[in-house]
């Protein structure tokens, strides 16, 4: 048979000698072996530690097996199997037995103090608890551990663990860490239920759930309620405290009241898809330009210079567009107001932050379909939920310059902020030549900033 030169290499067929198919069977099943082997081994020598502790127990009652004291009190009974539980899961046991003579000479059975302990459930409460943390529901985290606890022991179960992280959130002292910022937003888990959420911004660039509120709507009485809690639980900043905000006027009425000079900073993202709802498809990529070219600005000079260009822009365009960017107004721009490094941008121009928090939140909870108002079962889910997503959590990108954040913060508002030395971008058009040299620091910046695309946020139904 003539070979197919056309063939390309690719295509070609290698020839596998059977006895390395035999081998390469042989390996498979004896990595297979190895892990049951493993698992195996692994639950043998936690029955015979167990074993061993609980034959200590039975010498201290009993004493030697080979000389026992006459008239003895307790006396050995043999074995028989028990259960306990652990990782997880439930798994036999074999236990010693004790009997214990009463003064009317009957003899009663005596528990092992130790064998009580591993045959209790709580013993895997918190792998379970894992398992629902981690979105099964109460009927797949009975599958899963082998039915060691039915659904309804593990609904009884989160009950109670749930009520013990909402006490836990609630109860953390806020006075000893060290902040500098604050975002607050809110989701709607019903058409009459919406939680809102407060995110604590630390000097050393991690962050941190503060608290949570439940209400129907996400009024000024709701926010008042949470920020009064958090007052109280001491929380504090060193100057002004930063506000990052979605642009609800209730959330900017509410922090006002408590922190009047506060530096409040409106979502960039947030009125940039605003501003798509008023302007022609045809507008939306020079808009997106001019949006960046703000989002990279540093310093107060720059960005309002490009606030200025993009103001010029809607004027040409839509009315309602620049009504729409005039409420904002120089909230838009209140980071770079502070004469702070563009690093900053990319994480403090937006509520991002706590977007991703929310949005990872909502995961958690999205398998409970109906939430009964006349009970705390929103608030502990809430709770519950918040601390999990609050493990994944990392620093602030710009971190390292968190600091001169604070410093400007420190300053009253009348105060001259020292300029920074790096300008925005000058906007290049969509077609035609390059932009000029770009600063180091506007650099980052935009480099950072190429990730975020705004159409690409998780932002959702809070808006």
């Amino acid at each position: 048979m003539k070979k197919n030169q056309n063939q390309p290499p690719t295509m070609k067929k290698k020839k596998v000698a059977k006895g390395n198919k035999r081998q390469e069977g042989i390996e498979l099943k004896s990595t297979e072996n190895a892990g049951r082997v493993f698992k195996e081994f692994l639950r043998e020598a936690i029955q015979e530690a167990m074993w061993n502790v609980m034959r200590e127990e039975v010498e201290s009652l009993c004493g030697s097996s080979h000389h026992p004291e006459a008239g003895a009190k307790y006396r050995r009974a043999g074995s028989e199997e028990g259960i306990m539980y652990f990782h997880g899961r439930k798994a036999g046991l074999k236990r010693p037995r004790v009997r214990a003579r009463q003064a009317d000479g009957r003899e009663r059975e005596v528990v092992l103090k130790s064998y009580e302990e591993a045959r209790k459930k709580k013993n895997i409460e918190e792998e379970i608890m894992s398992f629902i943390e981690e979105g099964l529901s109460m009927r797949s985290a009975e599958r899963v551990s082998g039915k060691a606890m039915s659904s309804s022991e593990i609904s009884r179960m989160f009950i109670e663990q749930s009520s013990r992280r909402l006490e836990e959130l609630r109860s953390r002292d806020l006075s000893e860490d060290e902040y500098y910022g604050m975002m607050i937003d809110g989701v709607f888990m019903s058409r009459e239920q919406v939680v809102v959420v407060a995110l604590g911004l630390r000097r050393d660039g991690s962050k941190q759930i503060l608290d949570f509120q439940t209400g129907s709507t996400e009024s000024y009485e709701v926010v008042k309620d949470l920020l009064s809690r958090l007052k109280a639980r001491g929380f504090k900043v060193g100057g002004r405290l930063y506000a990052v905000l979605d642009g609800a006027k209730a959330l900017h009425k509410g922090v006002v009241e408590f922190w009047p000079d506060a530096v409040i900073q409106d979502c960039v993202i947030h009125k940039e898809r605003n501003l798509y709802c008023y302007l022609r498809k045809t507008d939306h990529a020079e808009c997106k330009r001019l949006m960046k070219r703000l989002r990279v600005a540093e310093g107060a000079v720059a960005a309002r210079e490009a606030l200025e260009e993009m103001r010029g822009f809607l004027k040409a365009r839509n009315a309602q567009a620049l009504t729409s960017l005039e409420e904002a107004g120089e909230r838009l721009i209140a980071l770079q107001l502070l004469n702070v490094p563009a690093t900053l941008n990319v994480s403090l121009l937006s509520t991002n932050l706590i977007e991703n928090a929310m949005l990872n939140y909502r995961r958690q909870t999205t398998r409970v379909t109906r939430w009964n108002p006349k009970s705390d079962q929103l608030e502990r889910w809430s709770a519950t939920a918040l601390i999990w997503v609050e493990r994944g959590f990392r620093k602030i990108k710009g971190h390292e310059d968190i600091w001169r954040l604070m410093e400007a913060l420190k300053l009253p508002p009348s105060a001259p902020l020292t300029p920074s030395a790096a300008r925005c971008v000058p906007a290049s058009p969509l077609r035609g030549a390059p932009a000029p040299q770009e600063t180091a620091s506007t650099q980052r910046a935009a480099e950072m900033n190429s990730s975020v695309d705004s159409k690409n946020n998780p932002l959702y139904a809070s808006i």
